[in-house]
């Protein structure tokens, strides 16, 4: 089986072809020879020469045609009894001039496709024009082992119906068009690679929708390939197209069974929007063109924390373009719904680390935001309440506690959980100064989350850093004994600043990067090149077409020619 669309190939069919065909004539002109004496005298020949049979050899080819065509069971069955007669006349030696054409022609009509195109080349070979002229040419194209080349030749392509259209598109590898119209006569009885062929090229279409006149087993087949975003899972599940399936679960957000050993594309993808920048290169390999683009331009924005409007929207690459980006100074929280995640993540960090000065400032670019003349984003709208708590925090460290009750106090209105923190700076200030203890979270200060049940072994860890320090280990002797007698007393939610209040602002988005998902790809081809027994079927289809044009009346021929 060859891809006749590969010259090579194509030019390798037509050469066994042909050998083929020279080796059939050898056998039957032996078989001639052999039987010499059955050779038609010069009285059977003129009798041959008024129907266009010129020769004894073509006479002998195209007896011994005829009397293939009687031994065909099918062709019994269905020929009237004066064509039988008028076929057994011409193969003793008497040919009728009026009856034999339409008694071969209703003779061809019954036998098998192969067999009519098997037929049709006997004839051909021995030049007998029993066809119009738009036969004839259409003839030499069907019957030739090269047709490319005589189409190619061809100053006026001959046209024929939906069969032969069919053959001459494909043999010339789609260079002769098959026009739209004529797909559902083909479409029933096409070989499956022909058509796959067809859909290749863009012969075919969605809006043909081609898969109606196909069968069961194709038709599933034929929609994925041209409209695959109209399938289901299930339907891709039954065709057993692994991508589209792991392409469904990744947007949807489902969990994927990861293959570790050989990660595919949405492995990549999952990894790295978590934020895992080991796996970048290995995705940027298996990316799509477009995707791929989208993805080094989006690692070219973190340079100066500067992306488009459609990465800063897309939430399912703030881990990744967070892990990117290492802002060191202070981030505008205005810009962008994106930033203003950044930056109460940046300011809570900071904290953690003990930098509270610069976290102050970090909390303070939220209310410049707020106050603006431009309209904050809904992203400082919605963190503005934790901004202030971390102001209020910062302004408590360093003992301003009227501006901290201040920021408090706007902090309630936007969120009730500032509640906690605004009565204990408010009961701090009624409060002495030397009767009141440290006001900062002993947590914090441990550069670990409220309320960490681990706090011992971080306790242990910076003890052991400080022994040499006698200041410093008598301030984390002092922030044990804080938390100590929180524990005892079962106090911490009452006696301890919150921060921040409330955790899922610091938790990563789970949405799905939509900006990198490579897109839903047509189900390639399941079949193999057409070759040449498809061909041939096609082949014999339009020869079966070309009867139509089997003449009926001897053509005028000059009878005397030799």
């Amino acid at each position: 089986m060859y891809d006749m669309t590969d010259p090579v190939a194509a030019h390798q069919a037509a050469v066994e072809a042909e050998l083929k065909r020279l080796a059939d004539q050898e056998r039957r002109q032996q078989s001639r020879e052999t039987g010499s004496e059955h050779r038609p005298n010069g009285f059977v020949l003129r009798k041959w020469r008024w129907l266009g049979v010129n020769g004894a050899d073509a006479v002998i080819a195209v007896r011994d045609a005829l009397a293939e065509m009687l031994q065909s069971p099918d062709v019994l069955e269905h020929l009237q009894d004066g064509y039988e007669q008028h076929i057994r006349q011409a193969i003793d030696g008497s040919p009728d001039a009026d009856g034999l054409l339409p008694a071969v022609g209703a003779a061809l009509r019954n036998c098998a496709p192969k067999d009519v195109l098997n037929h049709l080349r006997t004839l051909n070979a021995a030049e007998v024009e029993w066809f119009t002229a738009e036969g004839m040419a259409r003839q030499d194209i069907l019957c030739s082992t090269a047709p490319s080349v005589l189409l190619s030749q061809a100053r006026r392509h001959p046209t024929g119906g939906p069969a032969y259209t069919l053959f001459t598109s494909v043999a010339t590898g789609g260079a002769v068009p098959l026009p739209r119209n004529l797909l559902p006569d083909v479409l029933s009885w096409a070989p499956r690679s022909v058509v796959d062929d067809l859909v290749d090229r863009s012969a075919i279409t969605a809006e043909d929708m081609p898969w109606k006149h196909r069968p069961d087993g194709e038709r599933l087949h034929l929609r994925a390939r041209l409209t695959p975003r109209k399938l289901t899972r299930d339907e891709a599940q039954a065709l057993g197209w692994t991508a589209f399936v792991r392409r469904a679960a990744f947007v949807a957000g489902e969990e994927l069974e990861r293959d570790q050993a050989q990660p595919d594309v949405y492995d990549l993808l999952t990894e790295v929007a978590d934020g895992d920048l080991s796996r970048l290169h290995e995705l940027d390999a298996v990316l799509p063109t477009e995707q791929r683009t989208q993805l080094r331009n989006l690692r070219a924005g973190s340079y100066l924390g500067s992306w488009p409007p459609v990465f800063l929207a897309d939430r399912g690459l703030w881990a990744l373009m967070s892990a990117l980006w290492d802002p060191q100074d202070v981030v505008n929280p205005r810009l962008s719904d994106f930033h203003a995640w950044v930056a109460i993540r940046r300011t809570y960090d900071l904290v953690l680390e003990g930098r509270l000065e610069e976290a102050g400032k970090q909390a303070e670019a939220f209310d410049r935001s707020a106050k603006g003349t431009d309209a904050p984003s809904s992203g400082v709208q919605e963190v503005l309440a934790e901004a202030l708590n971390f102001a209020a925090y910062v302004a408590l460290a360093a003992d301003d506690l009227k501006n901290a009750e201040e920021l408090l106090t706007r902090a309630e209105s936007l969120d009730p959980l500032a509640t906690h923190n605004l009565r204990l700076v408010r009961a701090w200030r009624e409060t002495p100064k030397n009767d009141r203890g440290p006001l900062t979270n002993p947590y914090l200060d441990l550069s670990l989350p409220h309320g960490c049940a681990d706090w011992e072994a971080r306790y242990r860890d910076l003890v052991r850093d400080a022994r040499d320090d006698v200041t410093e280990y008598a301030r984390l002797n002092r922030i044990r004994g804080r938390i100590q007698e929180a524990d005892l007393h079962a106090a911490e939610d009452d006696v301890f600043f919150w921060l921040p209040l409330d955790l899922t602002w610091y938790e990563t988005p789970r949405d799905v990067p939509q900006s990198i998902v490579p897109p839903l790809v047509p189900l390639q081809r399941r079949t193999a090149p057409t070759g040449g027994a498809e061909i041939e079927a096609v082949r014999a289809r339009a020869a079966v077409e070309l009867l139509d044009d089997f003449r009926v009346t001897v053509p005028h021929l000059d009878r005397h020619r030799r």
